[in-house]
């Protein structure tokens, strides 16, 4: 891939300023409003996530460094006390009465890239608050540099018009960077034979896949951007729940959960 990993840069490592990595928090609040409309199954995550990227937006235009983290983070408290879910609003509620140690809890989370320690094993509803925030301080990362979790299993995938055919990434589930991926391998395992790895689609869904593979029994939703050029993965694949519930009650298990923990 020719990138080096920041998994274990120090935390004051600089973030970018680009003002277009601003404006995509605001593309993914528009697309998540849009798909709320046309997917009435999924609508109050849809929304939920709408109002979230609008705080991640403007989390980013006050962090430059890890530490920045710690001054935004009561707001995204507030945020979610105001309007998330009544579990994710009880979660926010205790860790402002706590005072909880904003800056070990990220650092935890940031260093553990995915195999996640006792904290969040005791209250998996910290997950979110981590991601949430961490996501912002990804985000903005420099060019040519992947995130901590960017070695992980992703979150979703894409398909792409390339001369043709269609070209397959995988996108990160902190940064959200796409990277390519071979599309006759198991994103989670590597595995290649053809007949462990299935494809599902549904006609409420036909641009999105489900990608699932037998050797693991892991699967993860792509975007086809052939048949929606709008798409945004990170975005689209919330509006999949469905494909997501139907998946787990045959056995598969998500690479990486969304913010909907799902």
């Amino acid at each position: 891939m020719g990138q080096r990993s920041v998994g274990r840069l120090p935390p004051s490592k600089v973030a970018s300023s680009d003002s277009s990595r601003l404006n995509i928090w605001r593309r993914r609040s528009e697309r998540a409003r849009a798909l709320a409309t046309r997917y009435p199954a999924t609508r109050d995550v849809l929304e939920f996530y709408a109002a979230l990227a609008e705080w991640q937006e403007q989390a980013a235009a006050r962090v430059a460094v890890f530490q920045d983290l710690v001054g935004v983070f009561p707001s995204l408290l507030e945020f979610v006390i105001r309007n998330g879910p009544s579990t994710l609003a009880e979660a926010a509620r205790g860790l402002h009465d706590r005072g909880a140690s904003v800056d070990a809890m990220l650092g935890e989370y940031w260093s553990a890239s995915g195999a996640a320690g006792d904290l969040f094993e005791v209250s998996p509803a910290l997950e979110f608050f981590a991601r949430a925030a961490l996501q912002v301080y990804a985000a903005k990362l420099p060019d040519g540099f992947d995130c901590a979790w960017c070695a992980k299993p992703p979150l979703a995938g894409r398909l792409r018009p390339q001369a043709e055919g269609l070209a397959f990434d995988v996108i990160c589930s902190m940064c959200f960077r796409a990277r390519p991926h071979p599309r006759t391998h198991c994103a989670g395992c590597s595995e290649t034979s053809e007949a462990r790895l299935a494809l599902f689609t549904t006609p409420e869904f036909p641009h999105l896949r489900l990608r699932a593979c037998e050797a693991c029994r892991g699967y993860l939703l792509a975007v086809d951007l052939s048949r929606e050029p709008a798409a945004i993965p990170e975005v689209d694949e919330l509006s999949g729940l469905p494909l997501d519930l139907w998946a787990q009650e045959h056995g598969y298990q998500k690479f990486q959960p969304n913010l909907a923990g799902v």
